[in-house]
């Protein structure tokens, strides 16, 4: 996940990004620790605060533009 078009590609599970839906966004399940905490994101450094998960899921519910 290190440039826009990589992040929107998706993985063989599917979409990592949903433009407009947050909650369905696989980013979002991971960086919540919905999927389990084994896998959540970022894997080994410190959780992301409140204020950064809500800048990533207000990207995303606007439509994940790239600007």
């Amino acid at each position: 996940m290190r440039t826009y078009k990589g992040l929107m590609k998706g993985t063989k599970h599917g979409p990592v990004v949903v433009p407009g839906d947050a909650f369905s966004s696989n980013i979002m399940v991971l960086i919540e620790g919905r999927a389990g905490q084994e896998i959540r994101m970022p894997h080994n450094r410190k959780k992301l605060t409140k204020c950064e998960k809500d800048i990533i899921r207000r990207w995303i519910n606007r439509g994940a533009k790239n600007d």
